[in-house]
């Protein structure tokens, strides 16, 4: 399998580049090891259209302001297309919205999801839900601060939507763009193809470097997320090989088709590595050094977890694996 093919050299946070005719490339910072997101800003005939928004910080909000003031000038940004519910792409829609008058589009599931997110206070489900899968209690309680957060990282999500959902055809600078959902990091992920351009905006459903997080979360613990995911690679496939991918991190590629072929490989080892580790009962985050080898940090410890229980998840679901709760209140896992 070939490694991607990058034909351009990364962006510094705040920097923009013209990528396709039209369509500008702009990086946006992140206040975590993840340190980066690119959104873009695309071109109408009345307008912009900006997908995908940034975080929810000053910082971030006067990068837009300096770029906007640079290529928009007095144009108005016409709306805000957000693949996903995730606060570095929805971040800013409801800022867009109030200052821009930016119509929010985007499936309907990340918008309801959204909108949970910012009005649900659960940390103690977090904290209980983490000491449940093997974590020590004071990690836990770092978790509970932390998943409550999601409205401080976003600002308020605008109230209605112009919903756009799976094969769907949407003009945007004057081309026609097909929706291509997918699932398993988000419940409806919205992807973006330009056939005319031979161009994908592809969110966080495919990189070129990194792996998607996909993880299982205390709302849904017997979820399958991680067979969503593979699965929907599927309505990638057909898409030619010299397409151009937008991602949402690292930097833009040509090389889909070997990028999924590895992103299956990846995860194909590392079921056989989450299968080899509960020879004896261990809980998820007994699982986690099996699948990470490195040091992780509070907010990774958290999403490493989510991960090793979709790959437990997936392997339960084949009945690879059994899950019961043991005599301590933790769920383990033993290989069949």
């Amino acid at each position: 399998m070939k490694a991607p093919i990058y034909p351009h050299e990364k962006l510094e946070c705040g920097q923009t580049l013209e990528v396709a005719p039209g369509i500008h490339w702009v990086r946006m910072p992140l206040p975590f090891a993840l340190n980066h997101i690119n959104v873009w800003l695309i071109e109408e005939d009345d307008g912009f259209t900006v997908i995908d928004t940034g975080y929810n910080l000053e910082n971030v909000r006067q990068i837009w302001r300096d770029v906007l003031g640079r290529i928009v000038g007095g144009r108005p940004i016409r709306r805000a297309i957000v693949t996903h519910f995730h606060p570095d792409h929805i971040g800013l829609a409801g800022w867009f919205a109030k200052q821009y008058g930016a119509e929010l589009w985007t499936p309907y599931a990340e918008w309801m999801q959204a909108h949970l997110s910012y009005d649900m206070k659960d940390g103690e489900r977090w904290y209980a839900f983490y000491v449940a899968n093997g974590l020590p209690t004071d990690r836990a309680e770092v978790q509970r601060m932390r998943r409550g957060r999601y409205a401080e990282a976003c600002a308020p999500i605008p109230m209605t939507l112009r919903r756009i959902w799976d094969g769907m055809t949407v003009k945007i600078g004057g081309r026609d763009w097909r929706v291509i959902t997918g699932a398993g990091h988000s419940p409806e992920h919205a992807a973006l193809y330009c056939n005319e351009l031979k161009l994908l905006i592809s969110g966080d459903q495919v990189l070129p470097r990194i792996t998607t997080n996909v993880s299982v979360w205390y709302n849904e613990p017997y979820g399958n997320p991680l067979r969503q995911f593979i699965e929907s690679f599927a309505k990638f496939r057909p898409l030619p090989h010299d397409t151009f991918v937008l991602p949402s991190h690292d930097r833009p590629f040509y090389g889909l088709h070997d990028r999924l072929d590895t992103l299956v490989a990846h995860h194909g080892q590392r079921f056989d590595k989450a299968h080899a580790a509960c020879a004896e009962p261990k809980t998820a985050m007994e699982v986690v050094p099996a699948l990470f080898t490195r040091q992780l940090d509070d907010q990774q410890i958290g999403f490493a977890i989510g991960e090793s229980l979709a790959h437990l998840n997936y392997l339960l679901n084949d009945g690879r694996l059994e899950r019961f709760a043991d005599r301590d209140g933790k769920f383990r896992f033993k290989a069949v």
